[in-house]
């Protein structure tokens, strides 16, 4: 009977350390919000209690007003407002790419999509129109884009896919140019291809975004210091639920190209749905905070009316779709 004891405080064991185990799997497993197979996550309904979020992680539209007057050392990297808090910069910024990060596995692994783009960009000093381009983009097995104008230029026509040898983008004029001229070729970071664009189409779409947004704030928590962040309320964007935050740097050193950012990431899939990046100036004397946003606006991006199970065929990113007429 003395050998029996160890045997069953053995077995207790191993049950206690099963139950344990099983009951850490299942809180792990209920803290991801699974897309189950077959379901159509272009426009999935989804319950804003799925995705955890840090306490005290929201601050109200007026308390990101602090953003724009320094963080005092008395009081550290908090500040209160009316309906929040200013998370610490640390906390705000390692959420905020948590989140990017997870929305770039999500869409690594799509397929294909479908979105209505909008872009306005300062090139050169000078602000654009915006733009509205319809985008079929292609991630697996290779990267593949088409576009085709919506204003503007209206129908003109851009493609590129990897799989071709040359490498270059095949460009259509809409409009009668483009009944009467052939397509053309280009590199895709060459002056003519980059005269319209601040990226090459190689780094086009969400997933060329993700990347950029990911890189930005590696490199802020890098630094560790210089950008002040905040989690703004929620909002909705194109009928889908978005977590907003503002970033704002002190100086160039921190960001020469970055001012002042707000980023809106899809609630459910933590990709961006808009972005709008302000750039920095010497001639902010006498302006108010609106004035100084409208003469340093430098990028306006948005993904509207996303279609992530759309199907499409090799046909859809060929130069030799006679759709395209290339």
């Amino acid at each position: 009977m003395a050998r029996l004891c160890p045997r069953k405080n053995s077995r207790r064991s191993n049950f206690l350390a099963l139950s344990v185990s099983a009951i850490s799997l299942g809180i792990i497993f209920c803290s991801f919000d699974p897309v189950p197979a077959g379901e159509d996550i272009g426009r999935s309904e989804v319950s804003s209690d799925n995705v955890p979020l840090p306490p005290g992680a929201i601050a109200s539209a007026e308390s990101a007003a602090l953003l724009t007057s320094p963080v005092s050392e008395e009081s550290g990297s908090h500040a209160s407002g009316a309906g929040g808090m200013i998370l610490n910069n640390d906390d705000a910024l390692k959420f905020s790419l948590l989140m990017m990060q997870d929305g770039q596995r999500f869409i690594e692994n799509v397929n294909a999509y479908s979105v209505v783009f909008n872009k306005q960009e300062r090139i050169q000093g000078d602000l654009s129109e915006t733009q509205t381009i319809d985008l079929k983009v292609r991630h697996l097995p290779s990267f593949g884009i088409y576009m085709k104008w919506k204003n503007g230029d209206t129908g003109r026509q851009l493609l590129y896919n990897e799989d071709y040898e040359d490498k270059k983008m095949c460009v259509k004029l809409g409009g009668f140019k483009g009944r009467l001229l052939p397509a053309i070729k280009l590199e895709p970071t060459s002056p003519e291809a980059m005269a319209q664009a601040r990226y090459p189409v190689t780094e086009a779409g969400i997933l060329g975004m993700l990347k950029l947004l990911v890189l930005h704030r590696q490199n802020d928590i890098r630094n560790g210091h210089g950008v002040r962040c905040v989690r703004l309320e929620d909002t909705e964007f194109d009928d889908r639920k978005c977590y907003c935050f503002l970033y704002e740097y002190d100086s160039p050193e921190f960001n020469k190209t970055y001012r002042k950012s707000l980023l809106m990431l899809d609630a459910r899939y933590h990709v961006p749905l808009r972005v709008i990046n302000h750039t920095w100036t010497e001639n902010s004397e006498g302006l108010t905070a609106s004035e100084l946003d409208e003469q340093t606006l430098i990028e306006d991006y948005s993904f509207l009316q996303l279609d992530f199970g759309k199907e499409m065929v090799t046909i859809d990113f060929s130069r030799d779709n006679p759709a395209y007429r290339m």
